[in-house]
């Protein structure tokens, strides 16, 4: 083989192995100054996607009330002239101010003095009744979680396997840890032979998971970032292996990397968004209303909730099992050069 052929096929090599770094903190983002965060979860799928939900239907709108129209007051008719002789009296002698004749003897008014009509009453107008509000999310699936689950995966680039990632979930009282770990295979764990390993620790609540530290450690212990959630200050707090420090606001509902993907299925159906802190920012990532799909992987054939990151530059798509304990079953994305990377299940044990 010619010398260029073999680098050419180094460059190729290497290139899976960086790859397998990245998807082994699913989602990752490359970024300039070389801190490694996990990429945001945004898919491009192959295959037709699944039939689109129906469109939610507006609820009718309220039917005001009209006021009802009084009907027109009969106009009354002008009196005939008298066809008597008889003198005229005091009380039909002409009005001093207008000239004209006085009312009759009766004191009945003529039209000029009749009263108008009074208005009919306002009628209220009808409101429409507000919905009830939505219940806190997380409280009616968080009790579906798994006691300890042990999960393996295939990783993929392309059609091709470059590794693989094993993935623990361990829960004692309303206390969680995760913890995933990638290593490369074939020819790729010829150049990368380290190990890339992800936690995420914290405790479980009305508001589903509520992270408390996350660590990304690339290779060996001494290159280690820490996220600190610090809530009762509200900052989580960033400490990289290259000395960088960052801080962030907290607000209610927010993940780290590995976490959200376990609070996914508590939330409401209809809008998904979770605050996310990674190493470098905090943003929000939103995903559109889970669809319930038939999924086959080599671990086997099963019912899943579909969802696809929406609004952001990448692409990415998730399966969560469709039952409790609603553990991840395939993660597809794509990064910002069109290389695609799939984590495919393979492996399931878990204990409810």
């Amino acid at each position: 083989m010619r010398r260029s052929e073999r680098l050419i096929a180094l460059a190729a090599t290497l290139s899976l192995a960086a790859h397998l770094a990245l998807m082994a903190v699913w989602p990752t983002a490359v970024t300039d100054d070389g801190d490694s965060e996990p990429l945001a979860v945004e898919l491009r799928s192959e295959t037709p996607p699944p039939a689109a939900l129906p469109p939610r239907r507006l609820p009718p709108k309220p039917r005001v009330a009209k006021p009802a129209v009084a009907p027109a007051a009969a106009q009354p008719q002008a009196a005939e002239p008298i066809a008597n002789d008889s003198p005229v009296t005091a009380s039909e002698a002409p009005s001093a101010d207008t000239g004209s004749p006085a009312p009759p003897g009766n004191g009945a008014p003529t039209a000029a003095e009749t009263p108008p009509p009074e208005p009919p009453p306002e009628q209220a107008p009808v409101v429409a009744e507000e919905p009830p509000p939505e219940e806190p999310p997380a409280l009616l699936a968080s009790a579906g979680l798994a006691r300890t689950a042990d999960l393996r995966f295939n990783v993929l680039r392309g059609e091709g396997k470059v590794g693989e990632v094993v993935w623990r979930w361990r829960k004692e009282g309303d206390r969680y840890r995760i913890e995933t770990i990638g290593t490369a295979s074939g020819i790729a764990a010829m150049f990368f032979g380290g190990e890339y390993k992800q936690t995420s620790e914290g405790r479980i609540g009305p508001e589903g998971l509520k992270p408390d530290r996350y660590t990304f450690e690339r290779g060996s212990a001494d290159k280690l970032d820490v996220i600190r959630f610090d809530w009762s200050a509200g900052k989580a707090l960033v400490n990289t292996a290259k000395g960088v420090s960052r801080e962030f606001d907290l607000v209610p509902g927010t993940q780290d990397l590995m976490s959200f993907l376990h609070q996914l299925p508590l939330l409401p159906a209809d809008a998904i968004s979770i605050p996310l802190v990674t190493i470098k920012r905090q943003r929000d990532y939103s995903f559109s209303a889970p669809q319930t799909v038939k999924i086959k992987v080599p671990a086997g054939e099963m019912e899943a909730y579909y969802y696809q990151r929406i609004g952001a530059e990448t692409e990415a798509e998730v399966w969560l099992q469709h039952q409790p304990p609603y553990l991840p079953i395939r993660m597809r994305l794509y990064d910002r050069l069109g290389n695609k990377f799939e984590q495919v299940l393979t492996e399931l044990r878990f204990e409810p």
